[in-house]
């Protein structure tokens, strides 16, 4: 404070005094003014002031009147806050946030206060020191906005205040970790079968909707549930099912809408599964038996060899394999089956056959697999064999009997020779001289052929060697009938003679 005066008697002393307090100072100065400095001001030195001067004239004192009064008062001026948000300006919802103010002042020991500058939250804490970190342990969205904070200390006595901090701004969301998504069947699905695919999620945000997207297709499909997962089924599928999907999760948490972040993706394609066809084989004209290893049929005989299969797609064809040819034979499906004709078998088709089906569904072709190999054998024609014991039987019947009758004629005659040598004169030698049949070797070779004859019917394996024997036996008899006639001839001239 300065105090001065308008004097022509100078070098005199300048009083300040305080009206309502104990501070007083004085100054001696040559001049007519004087400077008064409170180094650091306290609350007992607010109020008023007035000021004296003094000064000697010849001698004698003198003092002037009291000055004007001036007056201040003491206070305690607080720096602004500085408020800082630990956390990020997102916090994901049920997780904490943190604040921290602070101060520099000389003046600690105060209180901090936090409080929401559009909401109802306020937070006050005492510390020893100049800052203060403030915790919202689980945020919801009414915590969300703007905040500011004030330090507030008492000095003698008296109760000060700090200006509002800068203020800080967080905004609430709630994070919806990324979705699981598995595929419940294998990545080949067979078409117009069922594929499902499971999505599911860990959040504490229950009741949402989970949704099933094809990443390069139209297929959509969405699920609300009250759980954590959804299973997503495609009835039928199609080729225009095959590809990538992903799913989501979304749910409404105190009337705002959340999305989680698209799920890993799964992928499936479509196939056409073919069961195994089958392969069969029948004879249009005969000559087929069923051997050990398979079928066996007549060389020359005809054969048709059926492929088939169960009705699964409409249309296709068949290929017949052959391990004898390097050629495949292909015929279209007629009622889930196709034949194959040979018109006249060799020993060229005897091998192994197999069959396999082929169709083409939505512009694409699948090949089942090929059935077990069905092994065909040609056998010689038994026609010549049957037909040489046909004619063998045949002869058989004819000759025993011719056999059987000229056995019969023989003995007759030798009876009649007999009576007739038994009447001659001359005994048995003219009878001798004049050839009668009374020949030994007659009666062996009749019964060769006999035996021979018999033999050809018991035996019925050598058809070909029996006909030989009967054809020398037949010459023989041919033969021996014929001196048989002639010995009759000489019998009859004998009776004639007589």
């Amino acid at each position: 404070m300065n105090c001065s005066i308008s004097t022509q008697h100078l070098g005199g002393t300048f009083t300040l005094q305080q009206l309502s307090g104990p501070f007083r100072d004085t100054k001696t100065v040559s001049g007519a003014s004087a400077t008064f400095t409170i180094p650091q001001v306290d609350f007992i030195h607010e109020g008023a002031y007035y000021c004296q001067y003094q000064t000697q004239v010849s001698g004698r004192d003198f003092t002037s009147s009291w000055s004007n009064i001036v007056r201040f008062s003491v206070t305690v001026e607080l720096q602004k806050p500085s408020l800082s948000l630990e956390t990020g300006a997102e916090v994901t919802w049920g997780q904490s946030v943190q604040m921290n103010c602070s101060i520099s002042t000389q003046h600690l020991g105060g209180t901090f206060t936090l409080q929401q500058l559009s909401g109802p939250f306020r937070d006050t804490k005492r510390v020893s020191g100049a800052s203060a970190t403030f915790t919202i342990p689980q945020v919801d969205f009414i915590h969300e906005g703007a905040y500011y904070c004030q330090y507030q200390t008492q000095v003698s006595g008296r109760d000060f205040t700090s200006s509002q901090s800068n203020t800080v701004r967080f905004s609430v969301t709630v994070e919806l970790q990324k979705p699981s998504l598995t595929l419940e069947t294998g990545a080949e699905v067979t078409w117009g079968q069922s594929v499902q695919m499971n999505c599911s999620i860990s959040t504490q945000h229950l009741g949402g909707t989970f949704t099933l997207q094809q990443l390069s297709g139209s297929f959509r499909d969405t699920k609300t549930v009250s759980g954590g997962s959804a299973t997503f089924t495609i009835p039928q599928v199609d080729f225009i099912h095959e590809g990538a999907y992903y799913c989501q999760y979304q749910t409404r948490v105190s009337g705002r809408d959340f999305t989680s972040s698209q799920s890993n993706t799964v992928c499936f394609s479509v196939t056409v599964s073919l069961v195994q066809p089958n392969i069969s084989v029948r004879a249009p004209d005969g000559g087929l038996f069923w051997g050990p290893q398979g079928p066996e049929v007549t060389r020359g005989h005809s054969l048709s060899i059926l492929c088939s299969t169960e009705a699964q797609y409409q249309g296709g064809s068949f290929h017949l394999l052959f391990d004898g040819s390097n050629t495949t034979r292909t015929q279209s499906a007629l009622n889930h089956s196709a034949s194959f004709y040979i018109p006249e078998l060799d020993h060229s088709h005897q091998g192994n056959y197999s069959c396999v089906y082929e169709v083409t569904v939505f512009n694409r072709t699948f090949s089942s697999t090929q059935t077990e190999p069905l092994t065909l054998i040609v056998k010689a024609s038994l026609v010549p064999i049957i037909a040489s014991g046909a004619v063998c039987g045949l002869f058989i019947l004819m000759v025993i009997p011719a056999v059987i009758y000229l056995v019969k004629r023989k003995t007759e005659s030798e009876d009649h020779t007999t009576q007739m040598i038994s009447s001659a004169p001359y005994g048995s030698g003219s009878a001798n001289a004049h050839g009668a049949p009374n020949r030994p070797g007659d009666t062996s070779e009749n019964e060769n052929i006999y035996m021979n004859t018999v033999d050809l019917a018991d035996s019925g394996h050598d058809y070909k060697a029996a006909a030989e024997d009967l054809e020398d036996d037949y010459e023989n008899f041919k033969n021996t009938s014929t001196g048989i006639d002639n010995d009759y001839e000489e019998d009859a001239i004998y009776q004639n003679y007589n």
